[in-house]
């Protein structure tokens, strides 16, 4: 039993020391995968964005500048017009009765002075040898004087209601789109009733409010980019017009009017994109916007250093889609990690696949 157990355990001995120790695999640092580039300089335009509505410049309401029957209405709602453009006709009878008998009124007068004229003259040639005491050529002279007068009172009330009967035919005061008719063939209006809303479409106005604290960078003549979902793909370009000197009560916002040549299809009442320029900066750094990743609650760029990236704290400016203005930080000089920035840390290993381009 004694020789057994010694058996068992030699051969239990045996057995342990022909095992291999025990081996740790040592840990390896990973190594990332990174695409890398140089920062770009670009011409920047440092921009302020809102929404804004679009209306008319000019909007006019055409009223009646002559009472009558409407006799003629040639234009419909959504018509386009041109200044000078006939719209509707009135009945001009009486207007041009009453212009006829001013006319005759004015040849009347004219009579009436041709004769007084003549008068006159012969008493002034009696007046030479004595012939007419001068209290009676004093009275014919003043009464020529009173015909002059009285034939010019007589033109001018020719020439009323010449102008009364010329606005029998309403016609467009511009360019434009008729919105809206007041009238029928047969209503009678009367002076200073609306007839006809116009409106210019040539040249727009927008408006738009930007928060008050951007009311200090926006000054008149600043260019103004404008995009509208009516014109997908068109592009106005306008200036600030006029910025109201108050700030809105209701949503703290400072409104201004930007004025701007219709570049075809915007109509009044629609909504605009607008993006306007408050600076604009030459040859500024930019870096592409997935190079730029937060650490420690700061921007920060990673600059490639041998097989490293090296994090570098930068100060960003203007962003847009895309890229980055780098205002402090990095040089033109440096070779950043664009792709691949998000997974790495300051000392990170990394491994260079291809520059981006």
């Amino acid at each position: 039993m004694k020789l057994l157990s010694a058996l068992i355990l030699f051969i239990l001995i045996t057995a342990c020391g022909d095992q291999a120790p025990d081996r740790t695999p040592q840990s390896q640092e990973s190594v990332t995968s990174v695409v890398v580039t140089h920062p770009q300089l670009r011409d920047i335009d440092d921009v302020l964005t809102a929404l804004g509505s679009v209306e008319s410049i000019n909007d006019p309401t055409v009223s009646a500048q002559a009472s009558g029957q409407v006799e003629q209405i040639v234009v419909r709602e959504g018509d386009r017009v041109e200044a000078g453009q006939l719209l509707a006709a009135l009945d001009s009878t009486l207007h041009a009765i009453e212009s006829a008998k001013s006319a005759a009124e004015v040849r009347r007068y004219g009579v009436l002075l041709e004769n007084q004229d003549s008068e006159v003259k012969r008493l002034l040639r009696l007046a030479e040898s004595k012939s007419v005491s001068r209290d009676k050529l004093e009275d014919e002279q003043a009464q020529l004087e009173m015909l002059a007068a009285q034939r010019d009172i007589a033109h001018k009330q020719w020439e009323q209601h010449q102008y009364i009967e010329s606005k029998t035919r309403i016609v467009a005061p511009l360019d434009g789109l008729v919105t809206r008719r007041y009238i029928s063939p047969g209503d009678y209006v009367s002076t200073g009733q609306p007839l006809f809303d116009l409106v210019s479409v040539n040249r727009l106005r927008a408006r738009i409010g930007f928060p008050e604290h951007d009311a200090s960078r926006i000054a008149v003549g600043n260019e103004v980019h404008l995009t509208t979902p009516a014109s997908p793909g068109v592009t106005a370009i306008g200036e600030v017009a006029a910025v109201n000197p108050q700030i809105n009560v209701y949503n703290r916002a400072v409104e201004i009017s930007v004025e701007f040549d219709n570049p075809g299809g915007w109509l009044p009442g629609g909504s605009t994109d607008v993006a306007l320029v408050v600076e604009r900066r030459a040859q500024a750094l930019t870096v592409p916007a997935m190079a730029v990743v937060i650490r420690d609650g700061r921007d920060v760029v990673f600059v490639v250093a041998g097989n490293q990236a090296r994090a570098v704290p930068v100060t960003a400016g203007w962003r847009e889609a895309g890229w980055v203005e780098i205002i402090s930080g990095i040089k033109i000089t440096d070779l950043i990690v664009v792709e691949g920035a998000g997974l790495l840390s300051n000392g990170s290993h990394i491994e260079v696949d291809a520059p981006a381009l």
